[in-house]
């Protein structure tokens, strides 16, 4: 008899937004956003996207669009439950920026974070990005977000 793995990547769906305990920076952003759920599923089906489950619990849904031939804007929903899955997550993300930028022909990765949100800026130095720059009064807060890139090989 084979052991099913709990861990598993499925095409993304927006519904998945309603299945995620989202964490408080998360939560806040979407009420700032009113139409986020069709805005992201817009992006989702005209990119690459995936959703992160554990024992059929959503930890992560993630994805990357084409802004042009060579770059691509890359976009991340942690649960807030993310941190008992870290090691894989991060494992994974990382296999999944260089897979999916090859595949894609992807030369720069990119995307952006809120200024306030230290965890995902350690998380995307960990991934190696570089960050670029301050765009000010940017998010749908009205926040500075920081632009982060990595050049793919």
């Amino acid at each position: 008899m084979r052991v099913q793995d709990p861990n598993r990547v499925v095409q993304f769906h927006k519904h998945h937004l309603d299945l995620c305990d989202l964490n408080e920076f998360d939560r806040r952003n979407m009420e700032h956003f009113g139409n986020y759920r069709d805005y992201l599923a817009h992006f989702a089906s005209n990119g690459t996207a995936y959703t992160g489950l554990s024992n059929g619990k959503v930890y992560v849904m993630f994805g990357m669009w084409m802004l042009w031939p060579g770059v691509a804007e890359a976009w991340l929903i942690p649960s807030a439950d993310i941190g008992r899955k870290s090691i894989p997550f991060h494992r994974g993300a990382l296999r999944y920026f260089e897979y999916a930028s090859a595949k894609l022909g992807v030369k720069r990765l990119q995307f952006t974070v809120h200024s306030l949100n230290v965890p995902a800026r350690r998380w995307a130095e960990r991934c190696y990005f570089e960050q670029e720059g301050t765009m000010r009064n940017y998010g749908p807060d009205s926040a500075d977000y920081l632009m982060f890139s990595r050049m793919m090989s």
